[in-house]
C-alpha cells in the first residue's frame, strides 16, 4: 500500500542526508521531518530523481515537487519507471531528459520591467557605470541569471540604452536605438530550459492585463512596437526592435553546474530563481555569481534573496528596493 505523499518530503530529506553532508558539510538534525516508516518503491524512485535534480542543477527539495512527480510519474510502469530513473541517472545535467524534469518543475512567470522599483534603480546607477566604462573599453555588459522568456534581458537592454541615448552615447534609429560608436553594451540572457530561450530568442511577447506588458512597461514601449493583427480577436503583439535585439543575447546556463563567463559583468541580476534551490545551492550560486561581477559592479537579487557574501559587497539603498556593489573598484 502507497504511504501517505505528506512523508515524502521527509523521506526523501533523510535519503538524501548523506549527499548533503559530502557537498555542504551541514547535518540535517535541524529538519522537523522525521518518519521512521519507509517510502514504497514508487516514492523511493521519486526521491532518487529530486535527489539528482538537486545535485545537477541546484532544484531544492519541497512538497509540491515530490507531488508533482509522483502525479506525473504514476501512469508509467513500475518497471519502466525503474529503468528511467537508473538511465537519468548515469546522464549529465546537460542531457536533454534531465532538463525536461526540470521544466516541469519550475515556472517560468515574468514579464516587462518585473520588480520595476529595482529596475528603476539600476537604471539611477547607469550614469556611474556610463562614467567609469568612458575610462576603460566603453563597454557596458550586464547579466540575466534565469532570464525564463528573456523579458528581463531586453528590460535592462531597453533602460540601458535609454540612459545611454540621454549621455550622448546613443541615437534614435529607423530600427531602435542603436549605439554610438566606440560604445558597446552586452545583455546575455542566461536559463537553464530551452524552450523558454527559443521564446526569448523570438523577443515576441503577448499583451494584456497578464501578459508580458503591463502598467510598469508604459515607458519602454518604443523598445517594442506593435505588430500588424493577424486576428481580431486575440490581443496584438509586440516585438523587440532589431536594435534592441542586436545588444541582446541567450546562452543555456545552469548556475550549478556550468563555467562562468571569461569576461567580469558590470551587473548581475539573478532573481526570482533562488526559490527554487536548495539551502546549499543558494550558497554556491551566490559565491559564483559574485565572482562573475567586476569590482565596482552591481549584483541585484530577488526581494526574498539574502546575500551570503557581506563581506564582498556593500549595500546600495533606495526606496522599495537595494542593490549590492562589489568591493574593490571605484564607486
Amino acid at each position: 500500500m502507497a504511504r501517505p505523499i505528506e512523508n515524502t518530503l521527509a523521506i526523501l530529506q533523510d535519503a538524501m542526508a548523506a549527499h548533503r553532508d559530502a557537498l555542504t558539510r551541514e547535518s540535517l538534525a535541524r529538519s522537523s521531518f522525521r518518519f521512521a516508516a519507509p517510502p514504497d518503491r514508487r516514492q523511493e524512485l521519486v526521491l532518487r530523481l529530486l535527489a539528482g535534480a538537486e545535485q545537477r542543477t541546484g532544484l531544492g527539495v519541497t512538497q509540491s515537487a515530490a507531488e508533482k512527480l509522483l502525479r506525473l510519474f504514476a501512469p508509467v510502469a513500475l518497471a519502466k519507471f525503474e529503468a528511467d530513473v537508473a538511465r537519468l541517472e548515469s546522464l549529465p545535467a546537460s542531457d536533454p531528459e534531465w532538463l525536461a524534469l526540470i521544466e516541469s518543475l519550475t515556472v517560468h512567470e515574468t514579464y516587462i520591467m518585473r520588480d520595476a522599483t529595482q529596475l528603476a534603480f539600476f537604471a539611477e546607477l547607469l550614469p556611474g557605470m556610463i562614467a567609469r566604462a568612458a575610462t576603460r573599453s566603453r563597454l557596458l555588459r550586464f547579466w540575466s541569471v534565469g532570464c525564463a522568456s528573456g523579458e528581463e534581458a531586453y528590460s535592462i537592454a531597453a533602460l540601458a540604452l535609454d540612459v545611454l541615448t540621454k549621455a550622448g552615447k546613443a541615437e534614435v534609429t529607423e530600427d531602435g536605438i542603436s549605439l554610438l560608436p566606440p560604445w558597446r553594451l552586452e545583455v546575455i540572457g542566461a536559463d537553464i530550459s530551452r524552450p523558454a530561450l527559443a521564446r526569448a530568442q523570438a523577443g515576441v511577447y503577448e499583451t494584456g492585463p497578464l501578459s508580458s506588458f503591463r502598467s510598469e512597461a508604459a515607458a519602454l514601449l518604443h523598445h517594442f512596437p506593435l505588430l500588424a493583427a493577424t486576428d481580431k480577436n486575440t490581443p496584438p503583439m509586440r516585438a523587440a526592435t532589431p536594435a534592441l535585439k542586436r545588444v541582446v543575447r541567450f546562452s543555456q546556463f545552469n548556475i550549478i553546474a556550468d563555467a562562468l563567463p571569461a569576461e567580469p559583468f558590470d551587473a548581475v541580476f539573478c532573481r526570482n530563481i533562488f526559490i527554487y534551490f536548495s539551502e546549499r545551492a543558494r550558497r554556491e550560486a551566490q559565491q559564483r555569481l559574485a565572482g562573475a561581477v567586476r569590482p565596482g559592479g552591481l549584483l541585484l537579487l530577488g526581494p526574498t534573496d539574502t546575500l551570503s557574501d557581506t563581506a564582498a559587497f556593500e549595500t546600495l539603498w533606495a526606496p522599495g528596493a537595494l542593490a549590492y556593489r562589489r568591493r574593490g573598484g571605484d564607486a
